[in-house]
């Protein structure tokens, strides 16, 4: 893909309609670009990088069956040359997010290769509420007690009761749905496994595959903790550090490229710029110590054979001696409480160059990981291998009202004709009343027919036009009053519509049925 290129994607509006970007006839060849591209003679902490991709995919995959197994899960065994990757946060995420999961499989079946969702658990959970249409409005559901911006790696279950009675309160919004959300039978799982873990993560993640197993769609899955404790990463974190005054450099270079593409004038997007304290250099990863609340921010400074770490401000073990030492002190790390973890960018740069073959993202991590190809070109000297981007679009089966915004603004126009022209309005009168608006009608058509040159008379005409005006409403008073009942109606509809037209509910809020045929049914185009 040419990022360069890359056009405007945004999701489709149509319900049932997906994004698949390039194009699923086009997966083939980007397997084979990708495959040429990961070859490059590109030396990570004095590794090849085909040696690491290989030693990385090995541990991948086994990481990915021993994490299953432990949880006491069935272990899919897949065979096959690719690693085809997706990835995003265990949350309660919407239908179009969860096509990927799906889709990953579908795509390892038809080239050949092995299907791994990252759970990125080094992220921080946007919300503990899940967000339900109620009326016109949404209502916020809370499912657990807010806890800062402790990541969801260390985030704990904090209120049992307000977790295990989700689906009780929901139910009070959701009674008179014209069909049974899917919330009661996946909270199921997700309060069954309060005896094996305490983390809200995996609860939820441990429910969703349950589900998914269900359906016959059995992909690997991985958090991203696990692969960062690990002797690949550790390599590529040791690269990153050794050489991080050149890589903060292109980082900040990469960053400041896109934001000027993109006419972004806010130093937060797409990802802050990496800080400069003194000698200190912000590092491209997360650092804190088991059990803590919030993540850090890593910071380094030396380099090459010595590198002086600082999470936050407490001081770290420095790394000294060459590359193979390096990247055993940081494994080390972990066992003495100290975690270190990727970053958004990093992670996609760790994900796609050492792990996978190809990449499904989301629309918003395939816009921001332009950057990461700009990075891999600028700081590793090769040709980023492409990525997907897919999403799907579902909408509740709840009644909306597509044609209310027309009929609203065409209501509006009408009031707005009432106030100004109540002449074209009057009903019909009799007797005095119609003597009276007539005499009116006249004396405003006069008014309309005579427009003086003179400053000093037009300001008279338009006053005498103004109260002519005001005198006529009064015979339309009732029928403009049916029609703001009318505007007032169909404003709710509005409002209706726009609450139940999101994408963005989550999947548990869907019936069952529907999502699983619209999975069978997308992806058996791509089988």
């Amino acid at each position: 893909m040419d990022t360069e290129s890359l056009p405007r994607l945004r999701a489709p509006r149509e319900p049932g309609a997906i994004l698949v970007y390039p194009a699923l006839t086009d997966v083939e060849a980007l397997l084979q670009a990708n495959a040429r591209r990961l070859t490059a003679t590109w030396v990570v902490a004095d590794r090849p990088l085909t040696e690491l991709r290989q030693l990385a995919r090995q541990q991948t995959i086994l990481s990915a069956q021993r994490y299953l197994a432990d949880g006491g899960e069935p272990v899919p065994h897949w065979s096959g040359t690719h690693l085809i990757l997706a990835g995003h946060q265990p949350e309660l995420f919407h239908p179009g997010v969860w096509f990927k999961n799906f889709l990953i499989q579908a795509l390892a079946q038809r080239h050949g290769g092995v299907p791994i969702n990252l759970i990125i658990d080094n992220d921080v959970p946007k919300s503990t509420a899940l967000r339900v249409p109620a009326g016109a409005r949404v209502a916020s559901v809370p499912w657990d007690v807010a806890q800062g911006e402790t990541p969801w790696e260390e985030r704990l279950v904090q209120d049992e009761q307000l977790l295990n009675t989700l689906p009780v309160r929901v139910a009070a919004w959701t009674a008179a749905w014209p069909f049974r959300p899917l919330l009661e039978e996946y909270w199921s799982g997700v309060v069954g496994s309060a005896a094996r873990t305490c983390k809200l993560g995996e609860r939820l993640a441990a429910a969703r595959r349950r589900l998914e197993r269900t359906w016959g769609w059995r992909p690997l899955e991985i958090p991203l903790s696990h692969l960062c404790r690990g002797e690949a990463f550790a390599w590529f974190a040791t690269h990153l550090l050794r050489h991080l005054p050149r890589l903060h450099a292109e980082y900040n270079a990469a960053v400041a490229h896109y934001r000027r593409r993109h006419r972004l004038r806010t130093n937060l997007q797409p990802v802050p710029d990496l800080a400069r304290d003194g000698d200190w250099l912000e590092a491209p990863l997360w650092a804190w110590h088991a059990g803590d609340t919030r993540r850090h921010r890593l910071w380094a400074r030396g380099g090459g054979d010595v590198v002086y770490l600082r999470c936050g401000s407490v001081l770290w073990p420095e790394l000294r001696g060459d590359a193979p030492r390096q990247a055993g002190a940081l494994r080390q790390l972990e066992a003495t409480g100290r975690k270190l973890r990727s970053r958004a960018l990093t992670t996609t740069l760790f994900a796609r160059l050492l792990l996978g073959d190809l990449f499904v993202h989301g629309i918003g991590g395939g816009k921001y990981d332009e950057v990461t190809d700009d990075l891999i070109r600028r700081f590793c000297g090769i040709e980023p291998p492409a990525y997907l981007v897919a999403t799907a679009t579902l909408l509740l089966p709840l009644p909306r009202f597509p044609t209310a915004a027309a009929e609203h603004r065409e209501l509006a126009r009408q009031l707005r004709d009432f106030y100004w022209n109540p002449q074209r309005h009057l009903p019909p009168l009799e007797g005095e009343a119609a003597a009276a608006a007539a005499a009116l009608l006249a004396e405003k058509q006069r008014w309309i027919a005579d427009v003086p040159a003179a400053a000093p008379l037009r300001r008279l005409r338009f006053q005498r036009l103004r109260d002519v005006t005001e005198r006529l409403r009064r015979f339309t008073t009732t029928e403009e009053q049916c029609l703001r009942q009318r505007l007032a109606e169909c404003d709710e509809l509005c409002r209706l519509h726009q609450v139940r037209a999101s994408r963005e509910y989550a999947f548990c809020l869907y019936p069952e049925e529907m999502l699983r045929e619209f999975y069978r049914r997308v992806l058996s185009w791509t089988l």
